[in-house]
């Protein structure tokens, strides 16, 4: 019998043990997938953004909203800079870029490795190929933890299984049904982090196109949240960074049979009288040019053209041939370009869960379970969702921390 199982070999379960085993406990990482951390490889697009130096709670959500204010019991002005050291302690120094902040190397595989290795140094033990499929109670201080291989016992359980976003790299939400297992609810589960879809005609010319600009979410005539930054046109829909933080609310909206709208501001440093005015201009100084050739001055070509079809305006006309209501019309629509919302992408796609283990449920200076004593719970698996910049790893190492210095 061990000290702590612990279910998950990701980023809060592997911090969770390094915190208990280097405090004596005997603990046993119980990681479904062939290797842990797989998720953690995948980060940042392999070079794992594990921190942001602009913290604060307004980055982080819950679909319990009455319950966000909690959040700030676990996250606080000093986290970055308390995992930051943490790190550089494991042997991985960090390099910050706008706040971000990555291994110093530019590898996520450097920061897992780290981790497994501390976690080991201290006593620990990790077995992989293992899924959770049952567990018992069977004293107050004994827990039957059982696989698909055999069954394990321990005083105490920590469930760190991550939660629904990239089923592939290991969180297929079975946390979820182990977590309801032991008594706990577990509200709505949607993909957040991820692309938005549309059914827009002609849509599918503008994939690939990039702009920066300014994005905004509307359900009847309401503002839900507004990003600006990148832009990215697909296929599909709409994807980048501004995109993926306007995603949860979208879902969440669409969840309840809300149409959203997506508003799009491509000229954020104009306003729309100031970007007439320039176009103005355009047709004393180049009135020869085409309208199109000299709208894509302003913003891509695939993305001006498309505009211009929107209005009805033929792209081959001479700017000076663009009459006045037709330049305010044009200014108008890069100012406030709107498109209806659909869909998410599915989890598949999504880089985290928005939903989860209500916070109420758990007690906060431990990551005790209120449901279930003995049982703690971490990470993706609790219904807390950040944006992007490396604040969802953040929430995963300090309950992890948390966990594993009271157990």
């Amino acid at each position: 019998m061990v000290d702590v199982i612990i279910v998950g070999g990701g980023a809060s379960g592997l911090v969770c043990g390094i915190e208990a085993a280097g405090r004596g406990r005997r603990c046993l990482i119980l990681e479904q997938k062939e290797k842990a951390g797989k998720k953690l490889y995948a980060t940042g697009n392999g070079r794992c953004n594990f921190a942001n130096r602009h913290v604060s709670l307004s980055c982080y959500h819950s679909v319990c909203e009455e319950t966000e204010p909690e959040i700030g019991r676990i996250i606080t002005p000093k986290s970055c800079r308390e995992t930051e050291e943490f790190f550089r302690k494991l042997g991985i120094p960090a390099v910050e870029r706008e706040g971000y902040l990555y291994p110093r190397s530019g590898q996520a595989g450097a920061l897992v490795h780290a981790l497994e290795q501390a976690y080991r140094e201290y006593g620990g033990e990790l077995r992989c190929n293992e899924t959770v499929k049952d567990i018992v109670w069977l004293g107050e201080h004994e827990i039957r933890v059982t696989t698909q291989n055999q069954s394990y016992y321990g005083k105490r359980l920590v469930l760190a299984t991550g939660g629904m976003a990239s089923p592939n790299l290991g969180s297929d939400g079975s946390g979820y049904q182990l977590a309801r297992h032991i008594g706990h609810t577990v509200t709505t589960c949607l993909p957040a982090l991820c692309g938005l879809t549309c059914k827009e005609p002609g849509w599918n010319r503008l994939q690939g196109v990039r702009t920066k600009g300014m994005a905004a979410l509307w359900r009847d005539g309401v503002l839900l949240c507004r990003d600006s930054g990148e832009i990215q046109f697909t296929g599909y829909g709409v994807s980048g960074i501004v995109i993926f933080n306007l995603s949860r609310y979208a879902g969440i909206e669409l969840e309840h049979g809300n149409p959203v709208t997506l508003l799009m501001d491509f000229f954020p440093e104009y306003t729309k009288e100031a970007l007439t005015e320039q176009l103005k201009q355009m047709q004393k100084v180049c009135g020869y040019r085409t309208l199109l050739s000299v709208w894509s001055g302003y913003l891509p070509d695939k993305l001006a053209g498309y505009l211009l079809g929107r209005l009805g305006i033929p792209d081959t006309l001479p700017i000076a041939a663009v009459t006045l209501k037709q330049l305010k019309a044009l200014a108008a629509l890069g100012k406030s370009f709107s498109i209806s919302i659909t869909g998410e992408k599915g989890f598949s796609e999504a880089q985290v869960t928005a939903g989860g283990i209500p916070l109420k449920e758990i007690q906060l200076d431990t990551m005790e379970s209120r449901i279930r004593p003995g049982c703690y719970l971490l990470g993706e698996l609790l219904d807390v969702d950040g944006c992007c910049g490396g604040y969802n790893l953040l929430w995963a190492w300090e309950t992890g921390r948390r966990a594993g210095s009271q157990i």
